[in-house]
């Protein structure tokens, strides 16, 4: 496709679901659930028609020599830039799979709205862990059961191929569509989660006020105007290098929770929590300890380039930040030297006052 074509189409798509994002979170939920019951639908089908049809010895295939010698499309470069172990290329893997399961975390922001998070929340973390993780695994179960296909043969989009030949070509048609307007509701998801964390950065005074802005629907105008400018920047780029980009970015940021976690764990033991996690805090170094190795290990096998935009990500964020923190400082002493004005106003006007009465 042409580059000018695809940044219109896919621009001109984002300002339309930022808009729809707009409109308020009532809204982004009941299409979310909609969407989830089309996009699921012809994965069940599938798993239904296809049981019968497994062999559960293609699981245990070995990798073909040689399958997983290719760059399958990712730059070559960086610490660890593409580890072939057991035939198995890392990097491509963990960042699908980092880029498909991430953002659980994103649901704190959503605490605001919801009722009773201390009982609503674990619940609803816990349902979505079993859908999401099911969702992927029993699909691909049952893809790879029922198929007698190479490892060579899986390529970008060829699980839609798989499925056609598990249930014929409309459920692999339907698969493409379920697939596409799957999209949809990640995008929705993402950009509420990330203008109401912009929103809620603002309100405690780490980015400007205006981005605490609301509009008459509940929704933060100026968050969603700016994950909305991002996203149509970013659509030039080759979505291969958007994922690890993000994905690195996202690593560092889990690594602070984790951090922040367990220092608030041993520092502000006393603190109320509406769910508070059932481990002692040598439990809860333990269970955060494997997750924190799996993303340096994601980070190590980033290239050089998402390197250096993270790097200028960074730099650029430190301006701002200093930007941010100068003006803001200027504009209180202009305040207390208003205020300071004000009171020698009211001194003086007293002491004419007593002047005139003596």
């Amino acid at each position: 496709m042409n580059r000018l074509i695809r940044f219109f189409i896919l621009s001109s798509t984002a300002v339309i679901l930022a808009y729809l994002n707009y409109l308020g979170l009532e809204i982004v939920g009941k299409m979310s659930i909609v969407i989830c019951i089309i996009s699921m639908s012809p994965f069940i089908i599938m798993v239904l028609i296809g049981i019968p049809k497994v062999d559960p010895s293609r699981w245990f295939e070995l990798p073909e020599e040689g399958a997983s010698s290719g760059k399958a499309g990712w730059e070559d470069s960086g610490w660890l830039p593409l580890a072939n172990v057991w035939g198995v290329l890392w990097r491509p893997l963990l960042n699908n799979l980092f880029w498909n399961l991430n953002s659980f975390d994103s649901g704190a922001n959503f605490s605001g709205d919801t009722r009773d998070p201390g009982k609503n929340f674990p619940r609803g973390m816990f349902y979505s862990v079993i859908l999401v993780v099911f969702s992927y695994f029993i699909p691909l179960l049952i893809a790879i059961g029922a198929t007698d296909n190479k490892q060579s043969d899986w390529v970008d989009g060829y699980l839609a191929v798989a499925i056609s030949e598990i249930g014929g070509r409309w459920l692999g048609a339907w698969t493409v569509f379920a697939s596409g307007i799957s999209n949809l509701a990640l995008f929705q998801a993402e950009m509420s989660t990330d203008a109401l964390g912009i929103m809620g950065m603002a309100e405690r005074g780490m980015l400007p006020k205006i981005f605490a802005t609301k509009s008459p629907h509940g929704t933060p105008t100026y968050g969603i105007l700016l994950g909305t400018l991002v996203i149509v920047g970013m659509s030039v780029a080759d979505f291969r290098d958007i994922v690890e980009m993000l994905n690195f970015t996202y690593a560092i940021s889990l690594l602070m929770e984790y951090a922040a976690f367990i220092k608030l764990r041993i520092t502000r033991k006393e603190v109320y929590r509406p769910y508070r996690v059932p481990l002692n805090t040598a439990g809860c170094i333990a269970m955060v300890i494997p997750p924190c190795i799996v993303t340096i290990l994601l980070m190590l096998m980033a290239s050089f380039m998402t390197y250096i935009y993270f790097a200028v990500s960074v730099l650029l964020g430190i301006v701002l930040r200093c930007a941010h923190v100068k003006r803001s400082n200027s504009r209180l002493d202009q305040s207390e030297c208003n205020d300071q004005s004000v009171e020698d106003t009211g001194s003086d006007d007293a002491e004419d006052e007593s002047f005139v009465i003596s």
